[in-house]
Order: C-alpha cells, then sequence, then structure tokens
C-alpha cells in the first residue's frame, strides 16, 4: 500500500487478509491506526459492517485492507 489509510476512513478486506471470518470485499471503517516500532508496519483498527456495534474492531495489517473507492 502506497499510502496510510486515515481514522474514519471506508475500506474493504483484500485476499491477502489473514483473519479468519473476513472474506475479500467485506468492508469497514479504520477506528485507529498503530505502527509497530521495530518494523514500523501499519496495523489498523477497522469497525466492520457485519460485526455487531458492541466489538471494538478486527486489526488489520498493511496490506490487508485497501480503500473502498
Amino acid at each position: 500500500m502506497s499510502r496510510e489509510l486515515q481514522r474514519g476512513q471506508r475500506v474493504r478486506v483484500t485476499a491477502r487478509s489473514r483473519l479468519a471470518g473476513y472474506q475479500p470485499g467485506d468492508k469497514g471503517t479504520v477506528l485507529r491506526v498503530s505502527t509497530a516500532t521495530l518494523n514500523r508496519e501499519h496495523y489498523y483498527s477497522v469497525a466492520m459492517d457485519k460485526d455487531d456495534l458492541i466489538i471494538a474492531g478486527a486489526v488489520f495489517k498493511e496490506g490487508e485492507i485497501e480503500p473502498d473507492v
């Protein structure tokens, strides 16, 4: 991914996702962006449309989600 996703941005799951229960094309909204210190990878907490509102969000690595344009 060439550009960091932003909080509030709509995203969709890519085929590279490793999380069980989420399929390519599933959509959600970025809640929070974190960066790992050692490898500088970005991680995204995402409120997925198909989940209950009570769930805090799934965490995806860079490349597992992309902007929903």
